[in-house]
């Protein structure tokens, strides 16, 4: 007969609350919080009972007030008249401009010089160990002083002579331009086909995983999720392009004296821009001109580290954007005996004087050698531009920007002229407001939810595309070059602790060099190369902050003026501590993510 017995324990037998482990340690926290936040609110007491002894602000009421900064890169629209919260909210955004891209960037050159550091081949190691060895025992500062003012900023041609890359990028030394997609006004119509694409890829993506689990066989989740998202969000593209029209009372108004447009919704329809009207951004339009004018003078200058002579460059204009061009003098008795060479019809060229006589141009013929020094050929000349046409997208201010071109020829408008005086014979004469008022037609077209703008040049600066500045180029550079260093060692002693064995067992199966590490080698190293590159990551991010050696206006710099024109330093220190403490620690939160999720799971 079995018998059942129960046993309990006295409620007089347990453990009293003081003595209990568990909640002595929730206890203990709970002290050691309160003392930390007692200790900091002393401090802050203290600190800002001096501050206001020293009349120096002591909260972040200063946030609200004009910033008067001006900032050359700005990620979001931003002029000196707003506050300064805005402001250090840009160089927020710069920074995080240099991080992501750079974290990515870093991480493709550090793999690729950690695997060369393994290669069989010996010219590639020892180049792969030089790099490593030179480049991670300079330091980082050195490295973004050569980058910008020994390679970027004198290297590159001027800005009216740009190396024209594949894909419609120009380089000069104003930096980097490439064309960027922007969204235009029908993007709201395609946002909510996104949010259904982005809903859909979940609930595939999670249908999928737990089919995968139950079966218990391998796949791949993420195929038929990404298919259905892209399927979705590509159907509803097409859709709202096909739908879009031009928003109501759309209109454009043209500063021909600027060059400039203004896309806006013209509410009362007086045909300008009032100051409550809303501007339109990146629209798409067609800017045309029957008859144009521009002029340029001859110049010598430094490029590239040379000495031209007698250049004249005029903003580019591609031969697709006008029906008939024409260069002239324009005065030909003064330039009698000179002609003109074309290396880029007709927006660049050289004057030069034909001295051997063979009717074409060579080399030295541009320069004057009869005076006391060398020196080129001054000549002024005009540039006739028919029938332009230029297919453009308007930034994000809704600005538009031509060439500035005048309608009538500068010695039509000196002969225009009543009375000169004798102070005025020898000044360039200024165009007059009639010879500006050019008969620019702006045709704003329907766009589809996303619009390519191209890069072009119509005065100085860049417009269109994105343009990164030699400044954001040099920073950029040296930290990918400098922690690339970094990762490159911590990827091959990665790929170095995965046992030797698993290659000879990949090899004994017949895998190609090329499959063994993608498939065995690589991912294995993977698990123990990431906690380290996570450091470097962080470090590349706080980094940064040497952007002022290459005039890059990033969160540390911007927070300096700010402190100095305020005077705030304790509030904008904390304001800098908090934000790279976030930047940091959501590095680290993802990347521990990804780090957890592909760990070695061990019984």
């Amino acid at each position: 007969m079995a018998t059942r017995t129960t046993s309990y324990k006295d409620s007089s037998e347990r453990i009293p609350f003081y003595r209990n482990v568990k909640t002595i340690g929730i206890l203990a926290q709970i002290i050691f919080a309160v003392a930390v936040i007692a200790g900091a609110f002393i401090i802050y007491r203290n600190v800002a009972t001096a501050l206001t002894r020293s009349s120096l602000p002591a909260d972040f009421s200063f946030l609200d007030s004009r910033a008067g900064i001006p900032i050359a890169e700005t990620p979001i629209r931003y002029n000196p008249n707003d506050n300064y919260l805005k402001a250090f909210t840009i160089g927020v955004l710069n920074t995080l401009k240099v991080a992501l891209v750079g974290v990515l960037l870093t991480s493709l050159l550090g793999v690729f010089i950690g695997v060369m550091r393994l290669s069989n081949n010996w010219i590639l190691r020892q180049i792969a160990t030089v790099y490593v060895e030179t480049i991670r025992n300079t330091p980082l500062a050195v490295q973004i002083v050569f980058w910008f003012t020994a390679v970027l900023t004198p290297l590159p041609p001027r800005s009216l002579n740009p190396i024209e890359l594949p894909g419609g990028a120009l380089l000069s030394n104003l930096g980097l331009a490439i064309p960027w997609t922007y969204p235009s006004y029908s993007f709201s119509a395609w946002l909510p086909w996104l949010i259904v694409a982005l809903l859909l890829f979940v609930l595939v993506f999670g249908f999928r995983r737990r089919q995968i689990l139950l079966s218990e066989r391998p796949g791949n989740p993420w195929l038929p999720a990404f298919i259905v998202a892209l399927l979705v969000a590509g159907a509803g593209y097409f859709i709202a392009a096909g739908g879009s029209s031009l928003p109501t009372n759309i209109a454009s108004e043209v500063r021909a004296t600027s060059g400039v447009a203004t896309v806006f919704i013209d509410a009362n329809q007086n045909g300008r821009k009032d100051n409550d009207e809303a501007i339109v951004p990146f629209a798409a339009a067609e800017v045309s001109l029957s008859q144009g004018f521009l002029e340029a003078q001859t110049q010598e200058l430094t490029e590239s580290r040379q000495i031209i002579y007698s250049t004249f460059r005029f903003p580019p204009i591609k031969e697709k954007e006008f029906a008939q061009a024409q260069v002239s003098f324009v005065d030909p008795e003064a330039s009698q005996g000179l002609s003109i060479y074309f290396e880029n019809f007709p927006s660049e060229g050289v004057v030069y004087r034909d001295l051997n006589g063979n009717g074409s141009f060579d080399r030295g013929e541009e320069t004057n050698t009869s005076g006391t020094r060398v020196s080129g050929y001054s000549a002024k000349l005009r540039l006739e531009v028919t029938d332009f046409k230029r297919r453009i997208v308007a930034d994000r201010n809704g600005q538009i920007r031509i060439p500035r071109f005048s309608a009538e020829p500068a010695a039509e408008q000196e002969s225009a002229g009543a009375n000169i005086s004798p102070a005025q014979l020898f000044a360039v004469p200024a165009p007059s407001e009639e010879a500006l008022q050019l008969e620019v037609n702006i045709d704003l077209k329907e766009s589809a939810p996303l619009v390519m703008s191209y890069p072009s040049i119509p005065i100085g600066p860049y417009f269109g595309g994105i343009s990164l500045s030699t400044n954001y180029l040099a920073l950029l550079l040296a930290l990918i070059i400098y922690t690339a260093s970094f990762i490159a060692e911590i990827v091959r002693a990665g790929i170095q602790a995965v046992p030797k064995g698993q290659t000879e067992a990949a090899k004994a199966l017949g895998l190609s060099g090329y499959q063994i590490f993608s498939l065995i080698v690589f991912p294995q190293a993977l698990r123990i190369i990431l906690p380290p590159m996570i450091s470097q990551y962080l470090n590349l991010t706080k980094n940064s902050s040497l952007a002022p050696l290459a005039a890059y206006a990033e969160l540390f710099a911007i927070s300096i003026i700010i402190a100095n024109q305020t005077g705030a330093s304790v509030p904008v220190t904390i304001m800098i501590i908090l934000a790279y403490l976030i930047i940091s620690l959501t590095f680290a939160l993802v990347l521990n993510i990804v780090n957890a999720r592909i760990a070695l799971v061990e019984r």
